[in-house]
Order: structure tokens, then sequence, then C-alpha cells
């Protein structure tokens, strides 16, 4: 049902029209009328009519006035006017400000009853349309779109100038205006995920990762990114308070759809501290990807801050037995999961945790040597790589004493080599299942069920996972290449086939006719049938 407003100062006129029309036969809920302009708008702004009757000369405030109120705060709301008055001046403004239709007193039960019917198939279409741009915007979002992952990936790292990011922004319809600004930073892996492999797919993780990013995209202030294969970034936009509000509700929703997801999940939060500007963004990020890179040193810190941080470097002082700071299972767990830009940090991490006496010590860089040497020794042969095979002899540790700045260079060199290896281990495994994966993509695309879901369990790997490898190797997002899979083969179907659309919509995969013209638009610029007349190549 489509709500109806009726703005009349004549009493007989408006209980007329508002007594004499079956409105929900027709399509519409009469939701309250007025006398005139002042009294109807603080209702019509409560009740947000998606049609608004009104005569133009009214005391107080008159029609033409209240039209152009109602224009600027209800864009989408159609206008009817009727009026006592043939005045070509009142038509030309009426045209000006969008109105549907003019119609003259009095009033004629059937040309008020037509007008509605025409307007309720015009509202109907335009809903439909609607819907269908909300469901191609979600589909499209599968954790965004190639060229979007990019666009937010030169945003925190301070790739663009503010106007740049504007003009990107506008060009890509996103919105990024705002007072205020903020970074939350979330990492999602299943407890048995070494680096080696691709994440194996369990329903656990794909069960937390639909769940999270339907509540991020019901959030119309937060804006969803792909990080890198485990960690997502969501921008906050509002103002001072809001973002702040806004902060604290978003990672508790998360930490809250975490928990319940139990031990097969290894997840952890961190966010950085509101900005007042697009250009600080980048600060706000690296604020937050230092906080959360402590997940390494303080694994059982599931929500990370700043306090957390203190808190640990308080209680591994100099005073700390050394082993049970720089342990080995702490680096293989780095090993396990981090990222190659996250190296250089995490052995900052250990040297401070040490404490300052600690690592002047030779002994402890001595120490500091061995204990990454053969935790990714072990690593390396726990994924099936022996170290003798692939090290360089300059690799293994020296006996010899050595300065800090001597053990940090050393560890920097051990843990790269290792990460590139597992790296490389995981892109051959990566290219065996992504092939697999095409394959099955392109033999049943025309299936109306497939999903990124369903691909990932079909190859193994958590759809997070597989997501990222996806548009990482492809140069597309999953949706993206389905999208453009199916309408290829539509488009030669219009040029070599005499099938109708509706059939050409289902032979590719698509259920609703009406939505598959919709994509084929979107994606080509022209409608199938403009496609096949040939007024589009």
């Amino acid at each position: 049902m489509f709500k109806v407003f009726l703005v009349e100062d004549e009493v007989i006129v408006r209980e007329g029209i508002r007594n004499n029309i079956l409105w929900e036969q027709y399509g519409f809920h009469f939701a309250g009328d007025a006398s005139d302009g002042e009294l109807a708008l603080p209702l019509i702004r409560k009740v947000k009519p998606d049609l608004l009757i009104t005569d133009i000369k009214m005391p107080f405030m008159d029609g033409l006035e209240l039209i152009r109120l109602v224009r600027k705060e209800l864009s989408g709301t159609k206008i009817v006017i009727i009026s006592g008055y043939d005045d070509f001046s009142y038509a030309q403004q009426a045209i000006r400000m969008g109105v549907e239709q003019y119609l003259l007193k009095p009033i004629v039960k059937e040309k008020m009853v037509e007008i509605l019917i025409a307007l309720r198939e015009k509202m109907e279409a335009e809903r439909q349309q609607q819907e269908y741009l909300a469901k191609f915007h979600r589909e499209a979002q599968e954790f965004e779109t190639f060229s979007r992952r990019r666009f937010f990936e030169q945003i925190v790292t301070g790739g663009l100038s503010v106007s740049e990011i504007s003009e990107t922004a506008n060009a890509m319809g996103i919105d990024l205006n705002a007072p205020y600004y903020n970074i939350v930073l979330f990492s999602l892996s299943s407890a048995g995920y070494d680096g080696s492999a691709p994440d194996s797919y369990t329903d656990a993780i794909a069960r937390l990762q639909d769940d999270i990013t339907q509540y991020i995209f019901s959030k119309p202030e937060l804006i969803l990114f792909r990080w890198n294969v485990t960690t997502y970034a969501i921008l906050i936009k509002g103002g001072q308070q809001d973002v702040v509000h806004m902060t604290n509700e978003c990672t508790e929703n998360i930490r809250r759809r975490c928990a319940t997801a139990g031990q097969d999940v290894n997840w952890y939060i961190a966010c950085g501290t509101p900005v007042s500007r697009l250009s600080a963004v980048p600060a706000c990020f690296e604020q937050a990807s230092r906080i959360l890179s402590y997940r390494y040193l303080c694994p059982k810190d599931h929500m990370l801050s700043e306090d957390s941080i203190r808190n640990f470097l308080k209680k591994a002082g100099p005073e700390t037995d050394a082993d049970k700071d720089i342990n080995q299972e702490r680096i293989r767990s780095f090993l396990n999961s981090g990222e190659p830009e996250e190296i250089d940090r995490f052995i900052d991490q250990i040297l401070q945790s040490a404490g300052e006496k600690s690592v002047s010590l030779p002994l402890f860089c001595r120490y500091l040597n061995m204990t990454v040497y053969f935790a990714a020794a072990e690593y390396l042969e726990s994924i099936g790589l022996g170290v003798d095979a692939f090290w360089h002899f300059e690799l293994r540790p020296k006996d010899n004493a050595c300065t800090p700045e001597e053990a940090r260079k050393y560890a920097l060199k051990v843990m790269r080599q290792a990460i590139e290896l597992r790296d490389r281990e995981s892109k051959k495994q990566q290219r065996d299942l992504l092939i697999q994966a095409i394959r099955f993509i392109d033999k049943h695309y025309s299936d109306e069920t497939i999903s990124l879901d369903r691909v990932a369990r079909k190859v193994n790997i958590s759809p997070n996972y597989f997501s990222a490898m996806f548009s990482q190797e492809v140069g597309q997002t999953f949706v993206e290449y389905l999208t453009n899979k199916r309408i290829s083969e539509a488009k030669r179907m219009l040029r070599q086939t005499d099938k109708r659309s509706s059939e050409i919509a289902f032979a590719v995969g698509y259920k609703d006719p009406h939505y598959f013209s919709f994509v084929f638009k979107k994606v080509v610029g022209c409608t199938p049938s403009e496609y096949r007349r040939g007024d589009r190549q």
C-alpha cells in the first residue's frame, strides 16, 4: 500500500475526496489530511506519504509553498494539485516542480480514480526498480567491487589527495561527506589456518562472515572493504559523538557475533581514534593496524586497544624471563597468518616487550636469533618444506655476539624468507583451486542458486579466503565475474537465437526476467531488446 495525504481548505471537498474514494481498492492507504499547508507540514514530515494531494490556494501556507518544502525534504513523494483556478501560470509552476497531475474543481471521482490507478502503476514500477537497484548493489557489494576495494586501499594508505578522493567517490556513487571518521579492523580465520594453504571451508566461519557482513551492509554509515585475506576494514562516518557511538556499537556487534562462533574461529578487533578530516584517515588506519598487530603477542585479547597493549607491555618488563616473552609459539603464530608488511612491526613489538635493558645484552640478541630461526625452521617443516632445501647458509644463526640492530636485521631476514616460502607454497595451491572454482562457475553459471558460498564449499575454501583470493587473482569479485559471464552468454543468445528475453533470462540464471533486463541495462548500457536490434554494439 502507498500512503496518501490530502491538503484542502474546503471542508466539503476534503471530506468528499477522503470518504468517496475506496483507497485500499486502488492500492493506497489514506494516511491523513489537513486544512492548510502550515498544519499539514509537520504531519507530512511524520507520515512521509508516497502521494500528496493538495489545493493551491489556501490560507497561512499555500499549496505551491508546501510543494517546495516537500520537494526539498521528500523528493520521492508524488504530488497531485487540485485547484479551482484554471490559470496557466499555476500549471507552469507545477510542471517545473515536478507535479504529476493538475486537476480542476469540481473533482470528478472517475477522473481521480483514473489518476490513482496510473500513479499506482508508475509508483510500483519505480519501487520495483529501487528494489532491483538495492539487490544489484547488495550483490555487487559482495565484499565490494574490485575497483571499490582498490579505492579504499588508496584512501587509508594516503595514496590519494582529498580532491581525488572526492572526485572518485562521486564517480562511484559513494557518499564520504561527514564531519568525523573512524576505522575499525577485524580479523577472521579458522582455528586451524596455517597460511601455507587457503583457509578451509567450515560452516562456523561461513555463517559468521555472512552474519557480520549483513549487519554492516544494513548500516549506511558503515562502509566495508577488505584489507587482506583475513582482515576487513570498516570506515565509519558521521558527527563527532555519532562516530564514537557507532564505533562502540559496531565493535560490540562484531564481538557478540564472533563470541558465538566458539573455538573454531580466531577473531580480533581493533579501532582507531576518530578524526575530523579525510586527510587524517591514513593516520587513523595506521593506529588501528598497529593495535591489531599485537594479536600475535596478546592472543587471548580479542578486543585489542591501546589499554590492552599498555597492560601487556607493563607485564612484560625487563625483569620478565626472556623465554616467556619471545617463545617460539608466538613467532609460529605470526608465521601462520602474518602479512609481509607486518614483519617489521612484529619484531619491534618483541623487542619492546622484552625491555630496553634485556635487548642491550649480547646474550639476549643471540637468544633472539636462535629462537626466530628454530621457530621458522619448525614452521616450514610443519608445512612440508625442508629448511636445507630452501635456505641459504647465511640465514643460519651465528654464535658470535651481536648488537640489537644486528639481531633485528637477522630476525627480519629470516622471517621475510619464511613468509615468502609460505606464500609461494600457498600460491601453488591457490592456482589449482582457482582453476577448479572457475571451471565450476563456467559450468553452473546458469543455475540461479550458485553463490560464492556454494563455490567456496565446492573447492573447500572458506568464503572469506575465496573472495579475497578470487578478486586478487582474477581482478574481479566473484559476483562481477558471474554477472559478466551471464550477460556475455545473454548477448550471444540475443544475437544468434530467436529466443524471447524471458527465455534467455532463465537460460543464464535469472529467475526474474525483469531483474535480468535491469542487470543487462546496468552492465551493457541498453535493454536486451535494444541490443538485439543493434542499437548498441
